[in-house]
């Protein structure tokens, strides 16, 4: 049994993020406010609460309790989840998930979809409102996606900024169009990754929030070596940091062998002053 106390939570650009990341033990990302879930994990405890799931990649430190997952959600009386994943998953995952609703006896229900790099949705009403996902590729040993959550609202147009409000009522009934869309990227979320990907997306640097995985941070385990298992150590992000322009750069899926003190330590130590104050380490 997971104990809830295992769960982090932060609260960073208007956001809540709640889970689990571990690297190569288990990683599973909850944001309430957008009713969205980044992986599953082992299912943790809230897991079964969400009803959109964007996974990263098929690595069972990512993925290994969604057949735990669906049933319950199913015996719950919760409807399917929406489980998005990379195209490459699609099948072998709808295998497994099959033989898992015969060893159980259960005509298990689940909405599997699988994206390409590129591909955008909307993730519907609620809490979602008016925000899309949008999936592009990383570099990982498998195939593998990082996710990015962009809200679109309406904004005063600039030159009817400032208007008294019955002005700008009289304009829209004359059938003057006042406002704006302005999307903003609120968060990505990587998923395993080597450094290529921070490298190449503008669009997650400019993220409100950027969660990318440091899984080592010491020469214990040197660049060479972690860039091997599709992973980013440390010191690759510290001489690419600046380049974030966001609100909060999250370090997660850091391996056992480092503690969060440590990596805490370090942040202070090896980040640029003018990024450091926004780098936010994740994870018990």
């Amino acid at each position: 049994m997971h104990d809830v106390a295992v769960l982090d939570e932060l609260k960073v650009g208007g956001l809540t993020l709640r889970g689990i990341t571990r690297g190569g033990v288990e990683t599973c990302l909850m944001v309430p406010e957008l009713g969205v879930m980044f992986d599953v994990g082992m299912c943790p405890p809230g897991a079964l609460k969400y009803d959109t799931i964007l996974v990263s990649h098929g690595h069972a430190d990512h993925l290994g309790g969604v057949g735990y997952l669906v049933s319950q959600r199913q015996l719950m009386r919760s409807p399917p989840p929406a489980i998005h994943v990379p195209q490459e998953v699609h099948e072998p995952l709808t295998r497994i998930l099959r033989a898992w609703a015969e060893i159980e006896g259960f005509d298990l229900q689940w909405q599997l979809h699988g994206h390409a790099p590129g591909d955008r949705f909307s993730l519907g009403g609620g809490l979602s409102r008016g925000c899309a996902a949008t999936c592009l590729r990383t570099t990982h040993r498998v195939a593998s996606l990082a996710w990015v959550v962009e809200r679109t609202t309406s904004r005063l147009k600039p030159e009817y900024v400032g208007l008294p409000g019955p002005e700008i009522a009289e304009l829209r009934r004359g059938g003057v169009d006042v406002l704006d869309a302005h999307t903003e990227p609120l968060i990505c979320v990587t998923g395993d990754t080597q450094i290529e990907f921070f490298q190449q997306h503008e669009l997650a640097r400019r993220c409100r929030v950027l969660v990318h995985e440091v899984t080592s941070w010491t020469a214990e385990r040197d660049v060479a070596q972690t860039r091997q298992w599709g992973h980013t150590h440390l010191d690759e992000l510290v001489a690419e940091s600046e380049r974030f322009t966001g609100e909060a750069l999250v370090l997660v899926h850091r391996s056992m062998r480092h503690s969060r003190a440590e990596a805490e330590r370090l942040v202070r130590q090896r980040f640029p002053a003018g990024v450091r104050d926004r780098v936010v380490v994740f994870g018990h």
